[in-house]
């Protein structure tokens, strides 16, 4: 388990670089973890949204990832197989790397063995928080890691959600800007937009996962869309 302390200190961070010092530290006493990798992946680029080590040159294997590295990456391979609404856990070690650049600034300088991923697929993107253990450490705790991971990628979850406008405003917007859409519909993007997981949704409403995805995705087609960023930007325009 997580000392309950600890993950209040964690949730509490107000800065990505204050979160990602506690998470690491967290990650050290729990399982012997040196360095910690967090982006949020969809189609463009990786996003950064935490990278902490008590090595040298982080910054130069995250930007190094991020701009070169992260389309060799077995990584990509578990998010594509994973569909929305679900998890997934990947242990990759250093010689699973094929990319010679890539396993050289990444895993063989630093001495990593292996990174330890675990990733959450929603509908345009996946969270995934990576931490990278060195050669000479012991087996790590993977069911520590893993109550780790979840809740790194709620704090994180909360740390990049920009704030949104009340749930009433924003059904009175959509019904405004977009009478096609039924009242479910509807209902569902402005949960969306306020910042709710499909998971949220579902629970609140009494619905699938499964169901609020599709319901979504179908709003989205009526409107020409593909992500909820394009549907905020238009009812705030």
């Amino acid at each position: 388990m997580i000392d309950p302390d600890l993950a209040a200190d964690l949730l509490e961070a107000r800065d990505s670089r204050l979160f990602a010092i506690r998470l690491l530290d967290i990650a050290r006493r729990a399982a012997g973890i040196e360095e910690l990798f967090a982006c949020r992946l969809g189609d463009g680029l990786p996003e950064i949204l935490a990278s902490a080590s008590t090595l040298d040159d982080v910054e130069d294997r995250a930007g190094a990832y991020v701009r070169r590295f992260h389309h060799s990456d077995p990584l990509a391979e578990a998010r594509r197989a994973t569909p929305p609404g679900q998890g997934f856990v990947r242990r990759i070690p250093a010689e699973a790397i094929n990319l010679g650049a890539y396993r050289n600034l990444c895993f063989d300088r630093p001495r990593f063995a292996e990174k330890i991923c675990f990733g959450w697929c929603r509908a345009d993107d996946a969270l995934v928080v990576s931490f990278y253990q060195r050669r000479d450490a012991g087996s790590p705790d993977m069911a520590q890691l893993g109550a780790l991971a979840q809740l790194a990628m709620t704090g994180l979850s909360r740390l990049t959600q920009p704030p949104a406008p009340l749930l009433p405003e924003l059904r009175d917007r959509l019904a405004q800007a977009y009478p096609a859409l039924t009242v479910r519909e509807r209902e569902i993007c402005a949960r969306t937009l306020s910042g709710q997981t499909a998971r949220a949704i579902a629970d609140d409403l009494a619905l699938g996962t499964s169901t609020v995805l599709t319901y979504r995705q179908r709003a989205y087609q009526k409107l020409g869309m593909r992500k909820s960023n394009d549907l905020l930007a238009a009812i705030l325009h």
